[in-house]
């Protein structure tokens, strides 16, 4: 059985390398491992492994959702890998609602058994290019995207991380957007039916329920489901959007006439306002222009992962 560790050091802002000690120091078995340096680099490490393999092998990776993001990437729709996840990052969404493995014990014991896995499905979306993005978690056009391009160039999210608060940079982010975000009108389209919203914040597209570290944006995203959920928020003033975020914690926001829920297998979402950002899975990927067409679709059984049967064998 062959396994390979990607490992992001720099996750979390260096958690990434503690918990790769630790485990390292902890496992007997045979294994490969290969270490992320560049945005992207976790993509080519499972690219390149992944090829011409006939038989079933496990990637584990070491990292946060935007080293998860890449590998999946990197291996989708290949049937012979499964994707495990000791979680690193300071964000974490994946690890709220997959199955990942929480020590190197449990690591050895799911090698020894069938290795029970699940198919998954993953989003893809196309930011006006020929080329796509994939989602294992969500996207987003708006402010979430706006919030995220703050954070990864705040000194403030390395200074919180460091004392254990990385989830307060992200709440101190959107604070200080709330005054600054320009919203921007929306047109959503499926096949047989129009949607207008005016004064849009954010147009967040899950394939699972969690963003932004934590927050269950989307209550009834389901990864294997074939349906990719949006969530438009709009036409809200920042004081109320402020409540709404506090209440996303709670799961309460889903009665706001503000935000909307739509569910579908693809969507065409055409953004009326200049330079809104956008992200796939908290990276961030750039502006776009007024008009561009953002054509979201979801690729079913694209990827494994490790799946729950394995969790009654001991904790240790």
């Amino acid at each position: 059985m062959q396994v390979l560790f990607i490992v992001n050091e720099a996750a979390g802002h260096g958690k990434g390398k503690k918990i790769w000690h630790h485990l390292q120091q902890h496992l007997t078995m045979n294994y490969e491992v290969a270490f992320t340096e560049y945005e992207g680099h976790g993509q080519e490490l499972a690219k390149n492994w992944a090829q011409d393999v006939q038989t079933k092998k496990l990637i584990v990776i070491v990292g946060g959702d935007g080293t998860i993001h890449e590998v999946v990437s990197g291996v989708v729709h290949n049937k012979f890998i499964v994707i495990g996840v000791v979680r690193a990052g300071s964000g974490n969404d994946f690890a709220r609602y997959f199955t990942t493995f929480q020590n190197a014990f449990q690591i050895e014991s799911y090698i020894q058994t069938e290795m029970a896995n699940l198919p998954m499905d993953v989003g893809a979306v196309q930011f006006g290019d020929p080329q796509h993005e994939l989602f294992v978690n969500n996207a987003g056009v708006g402010f979430d995207a706006f919030v995220t391009k703050r954070i990864n160039k705040s000194r403030l999210k390395f200074y919180l991380n460091k004392i254990g608060l990385g989830k307060l940079s992200y709440a101190a982010a959107v604070v200080r957007g709330l005054f600054s975000f320009r919203r921007f009108d929306v047109t959503i389209r499926t096949d047989n039916k129009e949607w207008r919203f005016q004064q849009a914040w954010f147009v967040a597209m899950s394939n699972q329920p969690y963003f932004g570290g934590g927050m269950k944006i989307s209550p009834s995203s389901k990864p294997d489901d074939g349906l990719i959920e949006i969530t438009i928020v709009h036409g809200i003033s920042r004081l109320k959007l402020l409540l709404v975020f506090v209440t996303v914690f709670f799961e309460k926001h889903t009665k706001f006439k503000e935000i909307t829920f739509l569910q579908g297998n693809q969507f065409n979402i055409f953004v009326h306002g200049n330079d809104v950002d956008c992200h796939t899975d908290g990276n961030y990927i750039g502006e776009i222009r007024d008009g561009t067409n953002i054509h979201c679709t979801v690729q079913r059984n694209a990827w494994q992962v490790i799946s729950k049967e394995h969790k009654k064998m001991a904790h240790h």
